[in-house]
């Protein structure tokens, strides 16, 4: 479990694609990354979600399993699309510490799941991660900073954040520190 008295330091994981990934994705050729039936949200976008199923479909290939769409918190509790996601977050986290977590998700303003991160995974090994999902010019939020400190400090999930840099892309990885205590964040030096 993280020690909320201390700052958690996270580099950027930084993952490669091809801009050929991106456009065979935006022509609606998701097979390599998407091995269910694309929901129909993410078809109606075709330029979108690219990113998440990447960081998805690279990490099962480590032995985690995922939800691009889930909730944390309490909002949109009859949303379909969602609903395996959140289910899974309440079998694998202790209720008391959800009940927490959402109650302070309610009083940060955050309660309409503002900031949460894109992706949720489960190891084999029982491990659970949240991951922030950034690509070209996107960049992290003090909102999504808050709520990684709170995943941590609250329900002790791991939590991460991923950049992926197009083939030829200069890029270095980013540091961040998360207040455990004051639910912030701020990037360090790259």
């Amino acid at each position: 479990m993280t020690n909320p008295e201390m700052p958690q330091i996270i580099i950027e994981t930084v993952l490669e694609y091809a801009e050929a990934d991106y456009e065979e994705w935006s022509s609606g050729k998701r097979e390599r990354w998407v091995s269910e039936p694309v929901p129909a949200h993410v078809v109606n976008q075709p330029r979108y979600h690219f990113g998440e199923y990447f960081v998805l479909s690279h990490f099962a290939k480590e032995g985690w399993a995922g939800h691009r769409f889930y909730a944390l918190g309490e909002w949109e509790p009859n949303n379909q699309k969602i609903q395996p996601g959140r289910d899974e977050i309440n079998r694998r986290f202790d209720a008391q510490r959800l009940a927490l977590f959402r109650q302070i998700r309610r009083e940060s303003g955050r309660a309409s799941g503002t900031g949460e991160p894109d992706v949720f995974l489960c190891h084999s090994d029982g491990r659970l991660r949240f991951l922030e999902v950034k690509m070209k010019a996107d960049r992290v939020s003090p909102a999504q900073l808050e709520c990684l400190a709170q995943i941590s400090a609250v329900l002790g999930g791991e939590v991460g954040i991923v950049y992926l840099r197009e083939t030829n892309q200069v890029y270095s990885a980013k540091r961040y520190e998360l207040d455990l205590v004051g639910f912030k964040g701020r990037v360090l030096e790259a």
